[in-house]
């Protein structure tokens, strides 16, 4: 039989046919759910009391086989699967009712993601596991290794971005090598999944390949852990807003919804997600400036090293909405920039206080024993004049004491610039470990950084981040644990967590007041961070 030529047309098509089905079931189990999986549309809706009941064909077969129960306010808050003998659903599983100690918590967090966007997809009707978001204030500038360094308290940053100015040694770091090793991401060590550094590139020019790749992972992660918390991070998100602005987020968003979803179904309902993001994003279009030309004619020269008393080294990187620069002579790069049009203020230590300044006056920031002063004599570039009075203290009077930091964070969570006195004075103390001479906040609309990356990426940037104003500083959290404050610093969102848990979300972070210092405990998610697949390219599959 083996040496008939009349079995050989017959055994071809047989084995092109396993092949191909054993293709199609690759590439199921590489994605993670059947071609037929559905939880996104219900197949039929109806009112029980005040509750609201959706049932589902989950795995598209014809049969119904999982229901959701909905309160008047909108919100998920149980589940049900089939009765051994019906279709009709057993007895529902409330997840209000289930211990969150008692079972796994999953931390999901998201690069550059704006709370208005977030609020205005779960009013929609998006993300009714959660309760409802929450504001989360980070850091200034609003970059992500800043920011998620003070929202799992780990030691300061080397420099705001990986291309850093390195004080000590009077030079420039190799910023492409700082960031592939992780040197400025202290945070990474908290992750179970994050996707290789490798990615990262081409997250800005095929940003929903990385994202695709990411939620693999993120599901294949998330798969392996039987209890206790577990942390992953998305950097796709960042690209597709950059590449794609608001449509392109709102889109990766619904996917995030739609993982939280699956997860909830395959854990039948015990488990706890909690969602976050490093910074906001300004949803704008963006172009690119430079300053080189303006420096150098106001007699100043652009270098590597500060040598000279009219060097001036400028970090161009990424594409932010700020500039950070380092000079011998602060205030008079400051005159130099200020009247640009795209410039919105610049600011610059001086003495004890900061200087703010725009091109209409400047203000000073002191702080004081009970916290932060603003003094507006000479004008009111952070427009909190206003504020000033109303928490008691009169604009334009410079007091010893100051007004109290959480008197003015409350005060400001929907000004233009939220929290922005703590924010400035932490970006010049203690924020990173080569702080800049000069700060120059940019309008949104104008970007600073690379030119190279930026005629890579097709000189056109739909969105980024950097600055002090609110759509790039102000992000999200939202969790199933509970209902959290309206608003939040970064550093205080993991402890808000801890409180509704009963117990660490993330036990490898280091415990408050120690910053900076060597960590009091252990690092638990070092362990599951990826770098197996070391560039896109490598023809790695793996996650």
């Amino acid at each position: 039989m083996r040496n008939d030529p009349q079995s050989k047309p017959t055994r071809r098509p047989a084995r092109r046919i396993r092949r191909f089905a054993l293709t199609c079931i690759g590439l199921c189990i590489w994605t993670g759910c059947s071609p037929g999986f559905n939880l996104r549309t219900p197949v039929r809706i109806w009112t029980e009391g005040d509750e609201t009941v959706l049932a589902f064909d989950a795995d598209r077969d014809g049969r119904t086989d999982y229901w959701q129960y909905q309160r008047a306010d909108g919100r998920k808050h149980a589940l049900a699967y089939p009765a051994q003998t019906e279709q009709a659903p057993g007895p529902p599983v409330d997840l209000d009712q289930i211990d969150p100690a008692q079972c796994p918590h999953f931390l999901i967090v998201l690069d550059g993601i704006p709370f208005e966007l977030v609020d205005h997809l779960w009013r929609a009707g998006h993300f009714r596991w959660f309760h409802r978001p929450s504001r989360v204030i980070c850091c200034y500038p609003s970059m992500t290794d800043l920011a998620l360094s003070e929202l799992f308290g780990t030691r300061p940053c080397l420099g705001y971005q990986a291309l850093y100015f390195d004080r000590r040694n009077n030079r420039l770091s190799d910023g492409n090598r700082v960031y592939l090793s992780g040197a400025n991401s202290p945070w990474l060590d908290r992750m179970n999944y994050r996707c290789s550094l490798w990615w990262d590139a081409r997250a800005y020019l095929d940003p929903q390949a990385v994202f695709d790749h990411e939620i693999r992972g993120l599901r294949r992660s998330f798969r392996s852990v039987a209890a206790g918390p577990a942390c992953g991070y998305s950097v796709g998100t960042a690209g597709l807003a950059t590449r794609g602005g608001q449509p392109a987020l709102e889109a990766c968003l619904t996917e995030i919804d739609a993982l939280c979803e699956e997860i909830i179904y395959e854990r039948r309902g015990r488990v706890k997600i909690t969602l976050t993001a490093d910074h906001g994003h300004n949803l704008t279009d963006n172009r690119r400036v430079s300053f080189e030309k303006l420096l150098t004619a106001a007699g100043y020269r652009p270098a590597g090293s500060l040598r000279g008393p009219r060097d001036v080294v400028m970090i161009s990187y990424g594409l932010v909405t700020y500039v950070e620069l380092f000079t011998k002579d602060p205030a008079g790069v400051a005159q130099c920039l200020v009247e640009h049009p795209d410039v919105e203020f610049v600011c610059y230590p001086e003495g004890e206080a900061i200087v703010v300044r725009d091109r209409c006056g400047q203000a000073r920031i002191t702080r004081g024993r009970l916290g932060f002063g603003y003094d507006s004599t000479g004008g009111d570039p952070l427009r909190l004049a206003a504020i000033a009075d109303q928490l008691g203290g009169q604009a334009g009077l410079d007091t010893d004491d100051g007004v109290e930091d959480e008197a003015w964070f409350q005060a400001t969570i929907e000004h233009d610039y939220p929290d922005p006195l703590r924010r400035i004075w932490r970006a010049f103390h203690g924020l990173v470990e080569n702080p800049p001479d000069l700060i120059v906040n940019l309008r949104d609309g104008a970007c600073h950084g690379s030119k190279f990356f930026y005629a890579v990426i097709g000189g056109h940037v739909p969105s980024t981040h950097g600055s002090l104003n609110r759509r790039n500083s102000t992000t999200f959290v939202m969790s199933m644990l509970g209902e959290l404050p309206p608003a939040l610093r970064s550093e205080d969102v993991l402890p808000a967590l801890d409180r509704l848990r009963g117990s660490p979300v993330c036990p490898g972070r280091r415990r408050p007041g120690h910053a900076g210092q060597p960590g009091t405990e252990p690092h638990c998610f070092a362990a599951g961070l990826d770098f197996t697949d070391r560039s896109p390219a490598s023809g790695s599959q793996r996650d």
